[in-house]
């Protein structure tokens, strides 16, 4: 069909080798420096994003701190290619919210495979109120885990109806399915 790839209709063969020939020389697999250099720039923004989250500031302070600071250092250090380079590092509001998120959630599968390999474990429960009267169910465990007892917080989640142990009980199965 001629009207799919118009452009291409008339090139010859060789064309299209070519074409080829280009696209295998570009590697883009594990071992290619493509992805070399996105996986550093992917770690890079981890590492950001969990800096920002240990000192409890704002995502947005990577807009009006962290990358101007970084740009401008690597500018006059390492000149003005690695500044471009540099600009490439993803460190959106969205994106950090994004890492934080996911380390978040790679922490809590690791605290409850530890608590499922336990043998022995408890939880400390308590309900509180917030300022707009919402009912919070607050968790904390302690289990062993290579001979030493951890304790961890493990969730805060709201009571959506009443304080009873059936909705204390549901909202634990919930966490753990």
């Amino acid at each position: 069909m001629l009207t799919t790839h118009s452009k291409h209709a008339k090139k010859d063969l060789e064309f299209f080798k070519r074409h080829e020939a280009g696209l295998k020389r570009q590697r883009l697999d594990l071992g290619g420096g493509y992805h070399q250099q996105n996986a550093a720039s992917v770690q890079a923004s981890y590492e950001v994003a969990l800096k920002i989250a240990k000192q409890k500031k704002p995502h947005t302070i990577r807009e009006t701190l962290v990358k101007p600071c970084l740009l401008k250092t690597v500018k006059l250090i390492l000149g003005e290619a690695s500044e471009a380079k540099m600009r490439q590092l993803s460190l959106s509001n969205t994106t950090i919210r994004r890492r934080i998120s996911d380390m978040s959630e790679d922490v809590k599968e690791q605290v409850v495979k530890e608590i499922k390999a336990s043998l022995i474990f408890s939880f400390q429960i308590d309900e509180s109120t917030d300022v707009s009267s919402c009912a919070l169910l607050l968790v904390f465990v302690r289990y062993i885990h290579s001979g030493d007892i951890k304790e961890e917080f493990l969730f805060c989640n709201e009571l959506d109806t009443t304080t009873t142990s059936d909705n204390v009980m549901k909202k634990l199965d919930t966490f753990f399915e």
